[in-house]
């Protein structure tokens, strides 16, 4: 019916409406949507929707039939200027064994600190629910091909744990599908389509967009892939990390598996409280790592002052470090000399693979493969070390000296569900699907390829490499006292601004924010932290790339210069975190100036990645703050701001003070 408020008219009708309505077609499409539905339901699909493009959640309402009375689940959505309204008969559910199936995931779910335990977990729960004889946990890598981490199923399902499903299984325009719509139900793959009446909308001639429904029919195409794969019903509900697709929870039927929108619902539910837990097992296991990336550097910054030679610094953490990324051997190729420990390639070689790197890479950020025989690289490869992770040192630009890590092939008995030899193919521009024929188990030997360097690894080979650098200036000093001034101001840089952002690091800050605290408590002078980060900015990275990532920083740091006061300090305090120290005001004397930076930044202009906001933290100095006290107070307002839809300024309680 039309999406206007008024809803005056109903435009086109599913074939079947007299088996939920009672009411024929043709009566129907000659009655507006308030006599067919109902004005209580009506004024209530109004108030719910408002301008959304989709309730936020569905409606059960009761109507008469025959005489009889029965119960609808109702969904409504925007579909260009139409609005469209989903009626599904609602068996009345067992409410009672929902309730505690979903009481007893949050129980388990909250004793499980394995990713594997947990999928695993997951995937019997859902078949308890949904009782289809195989479901599974299908996760993407990075070329979007798709491998079974964790299953559940009953006999006689085939299993498909650990087998790969090529990406064209699943194509780009299908799994932008996933974003708009997270649950897809297939009841019955073998059923044949309902038709619309009139099967054009007479006063809209565009298709009829159901992406955000829940009883679209299945394409012919995806009908015989699930045919050839031996399934009669099918539930897929999306798994998203930080907006993006990370995997699908599948449930195979063998043959057809009617759902309730219940226990669709109740499902979906089940996944949703599963995630949190499962990225924050992933979050920890990260922390861990870079915990102990974080105490190797102290050993380094202990060491500062010993004046080491770059080859004893290698010899005497490169074995820690090994073991720490999971690598096999550490070079570090410096002005022409190179120092080691473990397996690496030879001095010819690793001097060529720096020349390439400094010639063809950027000097402020990793570089990373898995597969160096497949690089420009390949002609230096030494042996199984396939795998190469390279991290700059920010010491000479024109002769920048590089840390390579190495790792072994890793052969793999990749088992295919059915040999992945079909290219998609493309018809004027367009992508043309065709459906799989084959899921017979196929064995691929991947050779010449290491496990991949995840992006905490990027970061702590990136992190050492920084450390390696200050302490590799301090020898430098050292050796070229003649060249002793050049040398100190390189060290100064390198020691207190930040090397992408040319802001002061997060060593300067505290060391003027010490300064600050001391005039305030001496001579009454009051001072201010303002603590803000980019709003999601793990998202945009994961989208636009850490290359692109970069330069929103430096582009929000540029601007904010030229905003702040003469007496204003701006450093990065890690990640994507900055933090401005305003001298001569208090808490509520800073707010003004949050609020200039805040629209600073929202006003910033990135071109086709569109614009970034900020969420700002503000803390005020009390008498007898530390450094400590005063920067978690603005970190807890900071939160605060997030937790309060971002993009805005929270001041700290004053109570805080005295906690």
């Amino acid at each position: 019916m039309p999406g206007q408020p008024r809803w005056r008219q109903v435009r086109q009708v599913s074939a079947n409406l007299e088996e939920t309505l009672g009411i024929g077609v043709a009566e129907a499409l000659c009655h507006s949507p308030r006599e067919l539905l109902g004005e209580r339901l009506c004024d209530r699909l109004q108030a719910a929707l408002g301008d959304r493009e989709r309730l936020p959640a569905a409606l059960t309402t009761r109507i008469r039939v025959k005489g009889r009375e029965r119960h609808l689940h109702v969904v409504a959505y925007r579909s260009g200027s139409r609005l469209v309204v989903e009626l599904e008969p609602l068996a009345r559910p067992d409410e009672r064994r929902l309730l505690a199936l979903v009481n007893e995931w949050l129980v388990q779910v909250g004793e499980i600190d394995d990713e594997e335990r947990l999928l695993q977990a997951l995937t019997r729960m859902v078949q308890r629910l949904t009782g289809h004889e195989r479901v599974m946990v299908y996760r993407f890598d990075e070329q979007w091909n798709g491998r079974v981490t964790a299953e559940h199923r009953l006999p006689p399902a085939e299993s498909f744990l650990g087998h790969h499903f090529p990406a064209s299984d699943i194509p780009a325009q299908v799994r932008r599908l996933y974003d708009i719509n997270r649950v897809r139900s297939i009841p019955d793959a073998a059923a044949a389509p309902i038709p619309l009446v009139p099967a054009t909308d007479p006063h809209d001639p565009a298709p009829l967009d159901l992406s955000r429904g829940a009883l679209r029919a299945v394409s012919p195409i995806h009908q015989e892939y699930l045919r050839n794969m031996g399934v009669g019903a099918s539930l897929s509900i999306a798994m998203h990390d930080e907006g993006r697709l990370w995997g699908l929870l599948a449930c195979h039927g063998l043959g057809p598996t009617p759902l309730s929108a219940a226990d669709r619902d109740a499902a979906r539910a089940l996944v949703q409280i599963a995630l949190p837990r499962l990225m924050l097992i992933r979050a920890r296991a990260e922390a861990r790592l870079l915990q102990s990336i974080h105490d190797s550097r102290d050993l380094l910054a202990g060491e500062r002052g010993l004046l080491l030679d770059p080859g004893e610094m290698v010899t005497r953490h490169g074995q820690q470090w090994l073991d720490l990324l999971r690598a096999a051997g550490v070079a570090l190729v410096q002005e022409g000399h190179v120092h080691g420990v473990g397996r690496h390639p030879d001095e010819r070689r690793l001097r060529a693979m720096a020349t390439w790197l400094g010639r063809h890479q950027r000097h402020d950020m990793p570089w990373a493969t898995q597969a160096l025989g497949e690089t420009p690289l390949a002609e230096w490869q030494d042996g199984d070390l396939c795998g190469l992770l390279a991290a700059p040192l920010p010491t000479d630009e024109r002769r920048p000296a590089w840390l390579m890590l190495f790792r072994h092939e890793q052969r793999e008995a990749r088992r295919w569900a059915g040999k992945p030899e079909d290219v998609p193919m493309e018809r004027d521009g367009r992508l043309i699907m065709t459906p799989r024929r084959s899921f017979a188990q196929w064995q691929e030997e991947v050779a010449g390829r290491s496990p991949a360097w995840g992006a905490m690894e990027r970061r702590a080979a990136g992190d050492l490499a920084e450390d390696l650098a200050v302490l590799a200036s301090g020898h430098q000093i050292h050796r070229l006292n003649v060249q002793l001034s050049q040398v100190n101001e390189q060290l100064q840089s390198l020691a207190f601004s930040d090397s992408l952002t040319g802001s002061w690091n997060r060593y300067r800050m505290e060391q003027a924010i010490d300064a600050a605290l001391n005039a305030a408590e001496r001579y009454g002078h009051p001072c201010a932290v303002l603590l803000f980060d980019v709003d999601h900015f793990k998202q945009f990275n994961d989208t636009h790339g850490h290359e692109a990532g970069d330069r929103v920083l430096v582009e929000i740091t540029r601007a904010l210069q030229t905003t702040l006061r003469e007496s204003d300090i701006l450093g990065r305090w890690g990640g994507e975190e900055f933090m401005v120290l305003a001298s001569h005001c208090d808490g509520q004397g800073a707010l003004p100036l949050a609020e200039r930076l805040r629209r600073c930044v929202e006003g910033v202009e990135l071109g086709k990645l569109g614009r970034v906001t900020i969420s700002i933290g503000v803390a005020g100095w009390h008498p007898g703050d530390t450094r400590k006290r005063l920067v978690a107070r603005a970190d807890e307002a900071m939160y605060r701001a997030k937790q309060n839809g971002r993009n805005r300024v929270e001041q700290a309680a004053e109570s805080a003070a005295q906690a």
